[in-house]
C-alpha cells in the first residue's frame, strides 16, 4: 500500500499555500450569500502574496498599490509627529494647570499662616485681659 501526499506535485510552499487561500476563499461564503467570482480571489490572493502586481495590472484586475517601505516609514512618521504634538500639547496644558495650583496652594498657606499669627495675638491679648481681671479680683 502506498502512501499519497496531501501535497501536490512540483508546487513549491509558497504555491501551495497560494493555492489553499484561494480555496478558502472560494469555500467561504459572501455577506450577501453570493459566491465569490474566481478573478477576485485570484486577484486577492496575489495581492497578498506578491511584492508587485504588474500581472494584475496586465490582466486588467485593479488593486490598491502597497505602500513602499519608504512611504510606511514617513506615515509612521507623521502619525508620531502628531502624536507627540498632541502629547506636548497635553503636557503643557497640564504643567499650566499645575502652576495655577500651586499659586492657589501658596496663596491659602500665606493666609493660613496670617490667620494663625493674628489668633496668637487674640489669645496673647486675650490671656492679658484674664490675668488683668484675676490680679482685680485678687485685689478686691
Amino acid at each position: 500500500m502506498r502512501h499519497y501526499s496531501n501535497k501536490k506535485k512540483g508546487y513549491t510552499p509558497i504555491v501551495q499555500s497560494a493555492i489553499t487561500q484561494m480555496e478558502n476563499q472560494l469555500a467561504a461564503p459572501t455577506e450577501d450569500g453570493q459566491p465569490k467570482s474566481a478573478t477576485q480571489v485570484v486577484g486577492a490572493v496575489l495581492h497578498q502574496n506578491t511584492k508587485t502586481n504588474h500581472f494584475l495590472w496586465n490582466v486588467g484586475i485593479q488593486v490598491a498599490k502597497r505602500r513602499t517601505t519608504l512611504q510606511n516609514v514617513q506615515a509612521e512618521l507623521e502619525v508620531e509627529k502628531r502624536t507627540n504634538s498632541e502629547l506636548q500639547s497635553i503636557v503643557n496644558n497640564q504643567r499650566e494647570e499645575m502652576d495655577g495650583l500651586k499659586n492657589q496652594v501658596q496663596g491659602t498657606e500665606q493666609v493660613r499662616i496670617k490667620d494663625q499669627e493674628e489668633n496668637r495675638k487674640k489669645q496673647a491679648e486675650l490671656e492679658k485681659k484674664i490675668e488683668m481681671l484675676l490680679s482685680q479680683n485678687e485685689q478686691s
